[in-house]
């Protein structure tokens, strides 16, 4: 399982801090929690 996270998310250091990225876009893993728990999706 962290072999795939980290094929997948990307840390990208930044002013505000560090933030986890879908690695090769700029999307981050918060928004996409997010938008999961707007459209009650399970985040299983």
């Amino acid at each position: 399982m962290v072999d795939l996270m980290r094929e997948h998310i990307q840390i990208v250091h930044g002013a505000g801090g560090p933030k986890a990225r879908i690695a090769g876009h700029r999307i981050r893993v918060q928004d996409v929690a997010i938008w999961h728990e707007k459209l009650g999706m399970s985040p299983v």
